[in-house]
């Protein structure tokens, strides 16, 4: 018999260092002081790293911005942070993401609303370990999907899920998101009305059963 709680956030995620051994994470609301405090401690070195796609993003801008925008048309914002346990047994923040509540799902053949990935980040390991005592950094990249797939699933929308991957993370962030279980949609593909975004053949998604797969994966972690 299914359950009717609502499904939880993920409490563990694999470790870089060994990907067969697990380390603890937690997932709350953002706020402004977690913001400055990313900004703070990871902006400098994501700034350098020309490889990602988060590289010149200022979340202290980003936070209040996605509020007023999607305010504006009359949808919600749900900011998160993920942390994980240093070596002195507290949590430090390890990711963050902005989600878009009530968006229109990507996919045309299936209309339904969704929540939109707006944007996401892990934290560069070699600070967690070098500056935050985090011996034993998360690998966050499905945790941070899931969280999307967690929040649009209690939501109401079946778990439906889309992103926009950001140009400057290349090939590179496309391939992750294939390998995460994600659809691409297809650049010839048409777009919900409201989308207002060319499609550029870097839109994601994915629908009610492909959620319920990604979900399952993490469940033994919730």
């Amino acid at each position: 018999m299914a359950s009717d709680l609502p499904r939880r956030f993920a409490r563990r995620a694999p470790s870089k260092v060994n990907p067969d051994r697990f380390v603890d994470i937690r997932v709350t609301d953002m706020n402004a002081g977690d913001a400055l405090w990313w900004d703070r401690k990871f902006g400098p070195s994501h700034a350098q790293d020309r490889r990602r796609a988060d590289r010149f993003w200022a979340w202290s801008v980003l936070l209040p911005m996605c509020h007023l925008v999607q305010l504006a048309k009359r949808r919600y914002c749900r900011p998160l942070v993920i942390w994980t346990r240093a070596d002195n047994r507290r949590f430090v923040r390890a990711g963050m993401s902005i989600l878009i509540d009530d968006y229109p799902h990507l996919d045309i053949a299936d209309p339904s609303q969704s929540d939109f990935v707006w944007f996401i980040s892990a934290g560069d390991s070699g600070v967690l370990t070098k500056e935050l005592g985090v011996s034993d950094p998360p690998s966050l990249g499905r945790v941070l999907l899931d969280c999307a797939v967690v929040v649009s699933e209690n939501a109401g929308f079946g778990g439906r899920i889309g992103l926009h991957a950001a140009p400057q993370g290349g090939q590179r962030l496309l391939d992750f998101y294939v390998k995460c279980g994600l659809a691409n949609l297809p650049k010839a593909a048409g777009l919900p009305p409201s989308v207002t975004r060319r499609n550029d053949g870097r839109f994601f998604f994915a629908g009610a059963a492909a959620a319920a797969g990604l979900a399952a994966l993490l469940d033994a972690d919730r």
